[in-house]
C-alpha cells in the first residue's frame, strides 16, 4: 500500500518518465517562451480550485487566461507567454507605487513617511481595521495602510495639481506605457458599494477607524483645506487663534476622507497586464533606474532610497500574512491583487523579476496559480543569454563556469494538478464516486465538488470520520487540509480527493482524534 501511495506521489511530482525530477532542477535552461509555456501548463490548477474576486463591481475575471512575463533588469528584455495583453485592474498593485508618489511629496523622506505609516509584517487580513501599538498601520501594503498613504497624498499634493494625476504619471513612467488608463467605471463601482447588510463599506469603516486615530493633526488638515478651498476661503473658516473652526474642520475631515477614497479606488481600477507591471517590478529592483530595452540606456524614474524602501516594504508584507512564506520559501518578495496580479522579484536569481496574473484566488486574496509559477521560476536554474549571443543563437550562461544552457523540454516538470485529476479521476469506479459524493455532507454539511490528487503521505495523519478516512495535513501556510479515501475500494486508496479549508466540522473531528 505504502509503495503504491509512494509511485503515485513521484509520479506527480516528478517528470516525464524519461526525465528525473532531480535532474530537471540541476541543470540550467535559457528562458524562452517554451521554458514560461512549461511552467503555466506543469502548474494549472483542477477547474474550481480557487475562485475569483467577490464584491468589486466592475470586474470581469477569466480563469481561463493566464499570463508570465519575466524581465532580465540588466537589459529591459521582457519575455511573455499567455494572454500577456489581457489588461485587468491592478488593485492593491496600486499600493507601492502610491506609496513611491506619498515619499517623493514628502520631500523623498521615507523616514518621513514611515512616521504615518509601519513597514511591519502583520499576520492580519488585508482589510482588518487594527493599528499598530503605536497607532500607525502596520504597513502600506493593507487597506487602511493603503487609504492612509492616499490622505498623505491629498494633504502634500501642491496647491494647482490633482493628486490623483500625480499617481496616473508616475505609473506611465514605470510601466513604459503612456496608453494606461482608469476603468472610471469600476472605480465608481467600488466607491459607491456598500454590502446591503451594513451601514457602509468596509473601506469606509477603515477611514473612520483612522479618522478615529487623530491619523490628521490640525496642520495637516490645514494644508489640505489650503489646496481644496484656497487661503482666502481658509481665512474666512478660522478662528482668531489661527485654527479651523470646529464645523470647517470637520467638513474638511469628510472631504479628505472621501477624495483619498476616491483616489485609492480610481488607481485600483488602472488597467495594466503582466508586461507593465514587469516594468514597474524592474524599476524597483534596480533602484529606480530604467533600462531602454532599445539601445541599453538607463533612465532614473525613482530616487534609489525610495525604490528600494518601497520594495522593501513589499517584500514584508505585499502577499499580506502569505508574505513571509512567500519570501522563505519562494525567496520572492512582491505585491499581489485582488483582480488576479502578482508582480516582484526573483531573489534566487539575481536580475530577474516577475509579474504573473491568474483570476482564482486562496484564501488570503492571492493567485494560487501565481504563486506556483513564481515558486516553480526560483527552483529552476535560468540562464539569460547575453544579446550578442542571442543574436548568434548561442544561449550560454552569463557566468563562464556555468554550463551550457538548454531549452526545458515539454512536460519535463510533470503532469500538473489539472491532469492529475482528469487522470485519476477517469480511473474512478462509480461506486467509489458516489461513496465520496455522500461523504461529502458527512463533512461538510453541504455537498461540494471535489477533485483528485496524489496524496503526500510524509505530512499526513489517519484519523476516520463516520466510516470515511480522512488524512488530515497542514499546507505551507499551517492551515489544516481535508484530503479523504474510502477504505472499502481500493482502487480510492491509491487516490485523495481534496476540498477547500478546515472547517469546524473537521476541527472537531481532530480534536476527538
Amino acid at each position: 500500500m505504502i509503495a503504491d501511495l509512494m509511485h503515485i506521489r513521484n509520479v506527480s511530482e516528478g517528470a516525464r518518465e524519461d526525465i528525473s525530477p532531480s535532474a530537471v532542477y540541476r541543470k540550467s535552461y535559457v528562458v524562452d517562451a517554451a521554458l514560461l509555456s512549461e511552467v503555466i501548463r506543469s502548474r494549472a490548477a483542477p477547474v474550481g480550485k480557487g475562485r475569483p474576486v467577490q464584491g468589486i463591481p466592475g470586474t470581469n475575471p477569466c480563469a481561463e487566461k493566464r499570463a508570465i512575463s519575466l524581465m532580465d533588469t540588466r537589459t529591459g528584455k521582457i519575455v511573455s507567454v499567455g494572454d500577456m495583453h489581457h489588461r485587468f485592474s491592478q488593485q492593491s498593485m496600486s499600493k507601492p507605487v502610491a506609496m513611491a508618489l506619498a515619499i517623493r511629496l514628502m520631500g523623498g523622506q521615507p523616514e518621513r513617511y514611515g512616521r504615518y505609516v509601519g513597514m511591519q509584517a502583520s499576520t492580519l487580513p488585508y482589510n482588518d481595521a487594527t493599528l499598530a501599538p503605536d497607532g500607525r498601520p502596520f504597513n502600506s501594503s493593507v487597506n487602511i495602510g493603503a487609504l492612509a498613504t492616499w490622505m498623505l497624498i491629498q494633504i502634500h499634493t501642491p496647491s494647482g495639481s490633482d493628486p490623483f494625476d500625480g499617481f496616473l504619471e508616475m505609473m506611465k513612467s514605470l510601466t513604459r506605457n503612456p496608453g494606461l488608463s482608469v476603468n472610471e467605471a469600476m472605480a465608481a463601482g467600488e466607491f459607491e458599494f456598500c454590502p446591503p447588510d451594513q451601514a457602509m463599506s468596509r473601506n469606509r469603516q477603515l477611514l473612520a477607524t483612522l479618522d478615529a486615530s487623530g491619523f490628521v493633526d490640525e496642520d495637516s488638515l490645514t494644508i489640505y483645506a489650503m489646496r481644496k478651498h484656497g487661503k482666502a476661503f481658509v481665512d474666512a473658516n478660522s478662528t482668531r487663534a489661527g485654527g479651523l473652526t470646529s464645523e470647517f474642520a470637520l467638513s474638511c475631515r469628510r472631504a479628505l476622507s472621501e477624495d483619498a477614497f476616491l483616489s485609492y479606488c480610481r488607481a485600483c481600477a488602472v488597467m495594466v497586464n503582466t508586461e507593465d507591471m514587469a516594468n514597474v517590478a524592474g524599476v524597483f529592483r534596480s533602484g529606480g533606474v530604467q533600462v531602454d530595452v532599445e539601445n541599453g540606456t538607463r533612465r532614473r524614474i525613482l530616487p534609489s532610497s525610495i525604490a528600494d524602501y518601497v520594495r522593501c516594504s513589499n517584500d514584508i508584507s505585499g502577499s499580506y500574512e502569505e508574505s513571509g512564506t512567500q519570501f522563505r520559501k519562494n525567496a520572492f518578495g512582491g505585491k499581489t491583487g485582488v483582480d488576479g496580479g502578482i508582480f516582484g522579484s526573483l531573489y534566487r536569481h539575481p536580475n530577474l523579476v516577475v509579474a504573473t496574473h491568474h483570476a482564482d484566488l486562496n484564501p488570503v486574496g492571492n493567485s494560487g496559480e501565481g504563486q506556483k509559477w513564481i515558486s516553480t521560476l526560483n527552483k529552476l536554474n535560468l540562464v539569460l543569454p547575453s544579446a550578442r549571443r542571442a543574436a548568434l543563437g548561442m544561449a550560454r550562461g552569463l557566468m563562464r563556469a556555468r554550463p551550457m544552457a538548454g531549452q526545458l523540454p515539454s512536460h519535463a516538470l510533470g503532469p500538473s494538478p489539472r491532469e492529475m485529476d482528469a487522470t485519476l479521476q477517469s480511473e474512478m469506479t462509480p461506486e467509489t464516486r458516489r461513496a465520496l459524493t455522500n461523504a461529502m455532507p458527512v463533512i461538510d454539511g453541504v455537498r461540494r465538488d471535489f477533485y483528485v490528487k496524489a496524496p503526500d503521505i510524509r505530512k499526513a495523519k489517519d484519523i476516520a470520520v463516520d466510516a470515511t478516512h480522512v488524512l488530515l495535513a497542514r499546507d505551507i501556510h499551517g492551515r489544516m487540509k481535508r484530503y479523504y479515501h474510502m477504505s472499502q475500494d481500493r482502487h480510492a486508496l491509491e487516490k485523495i480527493v481534496v476540498v477547500d479549508e478546515m472547517s469546524g466540522a473537521v476541527s472537531a473531528a481532530r480534536e476527538q482524534d
